[in-house]
């Protein structure tokens, strides 16, 4: 009996010790994004459409931003984080969380998506989409970390 008590918290011990060196390997995310590369289209008035839209060539509804997008993650707590998505007059709040092994990720906007894979530590490989009562949107392209 007392064999399987010594084992059982050896085990508990290096499940600890995995999760500890997991936590601490955490890619500090921390900081200001630009997109690049971005292919995006969306049918009808965004909530960023202030900021620049033009109409896709033969489309009267198909747009696409023409407006400079910036992502300033502002806080992490390990592996979830927080800041903002803007727009040349719009902002919104961004929450976000990466996978366990830190090579995927998921964020939220007001009304969208993103979901991406982790590049290297100054590039996020990411693709978004929305459905609103009022538009649809969709978009992949790189985030890529200001230095």
């Amino acid at each position: 009996m007392k064999r399987a008590v010594y084992l059982m918290g050896g085990v508990m011990g290096l499940l600890a010790s995995v999760e500890g060196a997991n936590a601490q390997n955490v890619l500090d995310l921390k900081g200001t994004w630009n997109p690049s590369q971005g292919a995006h289209i969306v049918d009808g008035p965004s909530r960023h459409h202030e900021s620049g839209m033009s109409a896709l060539p033969g489309q009267d509804n198909l747009k696409r931003h023409n407006s400079k997008f910036v992502f300033r993650i502002e806080g992490q707590d390990g592996r979830t984080f927080w800041g903002t998505l803007s727009s040349e007059k719009v902002s919104e709040t961004l929450i976000g969380a990466l996978s366990v092994d830190g090579k995927q990720f998921v964020m939220a906007d007001k009304d969208g998506t993103f979901r991406g894979s982790v590049v290297d530590t100054n590039t996020l490989d990411y693709c978004y989409s929305h459905v609103t009562p009022a538009d649809i949107a969709v978009a992949c392209g790189l985030l890529v970390r200001e230095r």
